[in-house]
């Protein structure tokens, strides 16, 4: 589950094994009456199923209802609460959802707020790698951070400064020495990249605006897509939408976005190419920009994942913006910043 508020665990044996019981903090038996379930089990059976009404009550009564009797009914000794009617008692499930909702505000944790305010003041870990510094991409961060940069400028240095950072990052894959002959007829010593099984993964959409970088360096690369978003009424970040090749565990995977404040979205999207079986150490996230809570976040949390950024920001403010930073970067990247007189 990612970014779940509340996990339903639904069936007729769920109350079965202590375990899963320590597990639950609400524990619900919807209970119908044995005449409403047989009527429903005979309407199902003899218009939806074409059986005859002999056979469904034999069925019925040598092995439905006392397995019912045996099994389930008294499971019901585990539940917090029984509902009688189930969806039709809107009484009960009023004070379900009451109950839930008081228990979410109870227990609220906002995990960016908790994710801002770590790490403070702590050196950088040792699983980030900085795009070396150089006046060239010194320039490049003072067109991108000016608030007064045309858009057409900002998306033609922000694409200036995303290629040196792909680059950089595939300069940390593993190569292999290999010898090849001139034209000339002389033999040269080089290396080549040890795996051809290279797959990128943006998170949008911001993490969009990095694809062409990694396609013009790596010739036919797969790419994936994981969106993100904020939920407006916690802060919280959820997953939406999920696009990746079947066989991504084999791949070396180039993760993208295009500013890490908290790292929450990216804590999610990296667990969720681990709950594809991809291996933690072929992971590699990307980033123009960062703030020091969201690399130690990551970098605690996934520690043989590989950082790439071309700076460390010092500050996140309480909108979750990397300070100094350079603003929103999808709203500045694809115009959709809100206008002033609005």
């Amino acid at each position: 589950m990612y970014g779940a508020n509340v996990v339903i665990f639904e069936g007729i044996l769920a109350f079965y094994h202590p375990e899963v019981l320590k597990m639950l903090d609400m524990k619900l038996f919807v209970d119908t009456d044995a005449d409403v379930r047989l009527a429903r089990r005979l309407r199902r059976d003899i218009l939806e199923r074409g059986r005859d009404l002999d056979g469904v009550l034999k069925q019925y009564c040598n092995m439905v209802k006392p397995a019912f009797l045996h099994y389930i009914a008294p499971s019901m000794v585990h539940a917090d609460i029984i509902v009688p009617r189930g969806g039709d008692n809107t009484v009960a499930i009023e004070l379900i959802v009451h109950h839930v909702h008081t228990q979410l505000q109870l227990r609220g944790f906002k995990l960016r707020e908790k994710l801002a305010n770590s790490y403070n003041g702590q050196p950088l870990p040792s699983s980030i790698y900085l795009l070396p510094e150089s006046p060239q991409v010194s320039g490049l961060h003072t067109f991108i951070r000016n608030k007064d940069t045309p858009r057409d400028e900002f998306i033609f240095y922000s694409k200036r400064l995303i290629r040196l950072v792909i680059e950089y990052a595939l300069s940390l894959l593993p190569f292999k020495e290999v010898v090849v002959e001139t034209p000339q007829g002389y033999l040269y010593q080089g290396k080549r990249c040890s795996t051809d099984k290279i797959c990128g993964v943006s998170i949008l959409r911001a993490g969009e605006t990095m694809e062409q970088a990694v396609c013009d360096v790596c010739k036919d690369i797969r790419i994936g897509k994981i969106l993100i978003q904020t939920n407006l009424n916690t802060g919280e970040p959820e997953l939406y939408y999920l696009r990746l090749p079947k066989d991504i565990k084999d791949y070396l995977v180039i993760l993208m976005d295009a500013t890490v404040a908290t790292g929450a979205a990216a804590m999610m999207a990296i667990r969720v190419l681990l709950d594809h079986d991809v291996p933690e150490e072929n992971i590699v996230i990307v980033s123009l920009l960062m703030a020091e809570s969201g690399v130690h976040t990551i970098a605690y949390a996934f520690p043989q994942v590989r950082i790439v950024t071309s700076a460390v920001d010092p500050e996140i403010n309480e909108k979750f913006y990397v300070l100094p930073g350079i603003g929103n970067f999808g709203d500045r990247y694809f115009g959709t910043e809100p206008s002033e007189e609005g």
